[in-house]
């Protein structure tokens, strides 16, 4: 691609050169080699004109560009020494790396240049040459550092070169139509022929700059030619390979009954194929005059004499015909040099436009390609993410996913919401990376923690036994992911974070975060302890949990982020979750490198009114006694003492299980909800171990205890935490 656009920035500029200066051949040459010296990043270039002496051929410099002429030897002419034959007598291109090490390098003076020589390393030569091959010059670049002349720079060098010759060619021609004039007995009339040739080359020049595309150019080429002279008609027929035909495009157009007329086979006995095989222009007169595939008198016009001139790209491939029809005579040699010229001129364009138009698909064939895997990448990453979210009674969510602004790769942010009977469950997290790895590794985290928050274990055991889990994959990647356990009633929110931005809360107190002490990411450290915390949302209340790609950026700061979100949250603290998700979103302050995603709950408050004490148990007999004091505390306080023997016994019977079964009695929690009239009895321990009711003898002394609580309670359970469990039983009042 690189080299396409030297090419077609030499190309432009070059071929219209006689535009800008006329007919003054040294400013052309002069404005050629200063383009080509900049566009091949060459430290001077050097024009060098072929003429003859006494002694034979010889090539003079002509011009300089980066370079006084008094830098340059002036002694004696150029000659064809090995090193600059190849290029003075047109056989082909040099270049050398270093021509301190090339064979072909002189061994007087200064290794081979003369001492008034600047210094030279990198050396590129390229023969300018006329559309019949004759050697007109040379074009000489060089460059003091070894190695600076690649590829890009000898297409672009040999671009240049095409169009000097064109431009030498047409300012000679002009030359000899100012010889003629001036030597033709009718002087008006030859200045006139002359200046419409003249006028001919300029417009060509001039609509060539300025057209674009292959298309541009069939379509205005054979107009302008007819315009500018007095052929009958004109026009461009262009090579299609895979076809082996050529097809055309005409001025004034063929009409609908003739449209077979506008392609010709490639192997066809016809002038277009025969210029196209030859690579010089034919001309048919009289009876052989006719349009390529049709006989004369199925033309609009009467055809004298036929010219066609291949379009002759620099590397020899002909590109097309250029089919000019006169109705009058045939044409001159001048003319056939003049059209030619104009040929030369088209093909350079053609070239050039061909150049923009396979880099103009190549834009268009990626963008689509990146449209299609853009398109999939979202496909799977929404497949991924929760098709629905629970109705809950006390909570209403909004949910957003924005992917990254740049690229088609999968994300691996994800959120989720679980149902447990009254409480629910929110997650947000994060996998490291954007491909279809993480995106799949998102996909398996989001299914474990589901799977684990399901089966009763509390936040922090979640990610533990999630972190185990990836660490056991062997995965490259972690995780960062938040959980936020909420008791709709009561308000009670239980967190834990494995590496996340801890959830943002506002409500009438203000703004704030719901702090924790975090662990780190998933997959670091597969013992990692994830600790949680709980807090109370006494009143409505927002919460907003959100991956980083909210706030983070590489061209903002973090802080820069978090001041951004935290000052939309609080401006619309108010707000439905719908809206105040849209707000943060589009409040981001810069331009989205990763995804984000985002969870917003709009928690109506609290529908329990509730009473809490938390008593620490010793691990010994002494426990049960302590335990029945402090439920007897509690429930006098809370007038709610006709619950006390059921209480007791459950109560007794949890905290002895603790003792016996594990060793580890912690803690005792009382939750009572005054309007519900029902009480929470809660025992913690240091054992994973799930209880289970054994069926006791008769005769036995114990063994008895789940069995107990599982009749008196009305409903009891077990809830896992980290390294321990929460054994819990309900008991309510019942109303009269």
């Amino acid at each position: 691609m690189i080299s396409r656009r030297r090419e077609h920035q030499t190309l432009l500029e070059v071929t219209t050169l006689s535009l800008r200066h006329g007919q003054d051949l040294r400013a052309i040459l002069h404005a050629a080699t200063v383009a080509a010296t900049d566009v091949t990043g060459a430290e001077y270039g050097a024009f060098f004109y072929h003429d003859r002496d006494e002694h034979g051929d010889r090539l003079d410099l002509l011009t300089l560009a980066g370079a006084a002429a008094e830098d340059f030897p002036t002694a004696e002419p150029v000659r064809n020494t090995p090193l600059f034959a190849p290029t003075f007598t047109g056989a082909a291109v040099v270049r050398i790396d270093d021509v301190l090490t090339d064979p072909r390098f002189g061994r007087g003076g200064r290794r081979g240049m003369p001492a008034d020589h600047p210094p030279m390393r990198s050396y590129l030569a390229v023969p300018v040459t006329s559309t019949d091959g004759r050697v007109l010059g040379a074009l000489l670049f060089g460059h003091r550092e070894p190695g600076r002349f690649d590829e890009d720079a000898e297409a672009a060098a040999t671009a240049a070169a095409r169009g000097a010759g064109i431009a030498i060619e047409n300012a000679l021609l002009v030359g000899e139509q100012r010889t003629a004039r001036e030597l033709a007995e009718d002087r008006e009339a030859a200045a006139a022929a002359a200046a419409a040739r003249t006028e001919l080359l300029q417009s060509i020049t001039a609509l060539l700059s300025t057209s674009a595309t292959t298309a541009d150019i069939t379509a205005s080429v054979p107009r302008a030619v007819v315009e500018a002279t007095d052929c009958a008609a004109a026009a461009l027929y262009l090579v299609d390979p895979v076809r082996g035909i050529l097809t055309g495009n005409g001025h004034p157009p063929l009409p609908p009954e003739l449209t077979a007329l506008r392609t010709v086979a490639l192997g066809a006995d016809d002038p277009l194929a025969d210029a196209i095989r030859t690579g010089t222009p034919v001309v048919l007169t009289g009876a052989g005059a006719r349009r390529p595939a049709g006989p004369p008198e199925q033309l609009p016009w009467t055809a004298v004499s036929t010219l066609a001139v291949p379009l002759v790209e620099r590397n020899g491939r002909s590109l097309g015909v250029l089919v000019v029809e006169r109705d009058d005579a045939e044409p001159t040699d001048v003319e056939v040099s003049l059209f030619t010229s104009v040929a030369a001129q088209v093909a350079l364009a053609l070239e050039r436009a061909q150049l923009l138009d396979a880099e103009r698909a190549a834009r268009e064939n990626l963008a689509v390609s990146v449209s299609a895997l853009t398109e999939l990448a979202r496909t799977l990453q929404r497949g991924l993410l929760p098709q629905r979210l629970p109705v809950l009674e006390r909570v209403a969510v909004a949910v957003r996913y924005q992917p990254a602004v740049v690229g088609a790769e999968v994300g691996g942010d994800w959120y989720d919401a679980v149902a447990l009977d009254d409480d629910v469950v929110f997650v947000i997290g994060d996998v490291q990376g954007h491909n279809t790895t993480a995106a799949g590794l998102m996909g398996q985290l989001r299914t474990a923690v589901r799977a684990y928050v399901t089966e009763g274990h509390g936040p922090g055991a979640a990610l533990e036994r999630t972190n185990r889990l990836l660490a056991e994959m062997a995965e490259e990647l972690f995780a960062t992911c938040c959980l936020v356990r909420l008791d709709q009633g009561s308000g009670t929110v239980t967190v834990a974070t494995a590496g996340h931005p801890a959830p943002l809360v506002v409500d009438g107190a203000g703004l704030r975060e719901l702090d924790v002490e975090p662990g780190p990411p998933l997959g670091v450290d597969p013992e990692a302890a994830y600790p949680t915390a709980t807090h109370r949302l006494r009143r409505r209340s927002r919460v907003v949990l959100y991956t980083d790609g909210v706030v983070e950026s590489r061209a903002e700061q973090l802080d820069q982020g978090l001041e951004s979100l935290r000052r939309t949250v609080a401006a619309h603290a108010g707000a439905s979750c719908e809206e105040l998700a849209s707000r943060i979103m589009a409040s981001i302050p810069h331009r989205l490198d990763d995804d984000a995603a985002m969870l917003v709950l709009e928690y109506a408050g609290p529908s329990a009114q509730l009473e809490e004490a938390a008593l620490p148990l010793p691990a010994d007999v002494r426990a049960v006694a302590q335990s029945r004091a402090f439920l007897r505390t509690a429930l006098d306080a809370w007038d709610a003492a006709e619950l006390l023997d059921e209480a007791e016994l459950v109560l007794s019977e949890l905290v002895t299980n603790a003792l016996v079964h594990t060793d580890s009695a912690t803690g005792v929690l009382l939750r009572y909800d005054r309007a519900a009239r029902r009480l929470t009895i809660s025992v913690q321990d240091r054992s994973t171990r799930h209880p289970r009711e054994r069926h006791a003898d008769p005769d036995a002394l114990g063994g008895r205890g789940l069995g107990i609580v599982e009749a008196v309670a009305d409903d009891w359970g077990v809830s896992l935490e980290g390294e321990g469990k929460t054994v819990w039983a309900e008991l309510a009042i019942e109303t009269p």
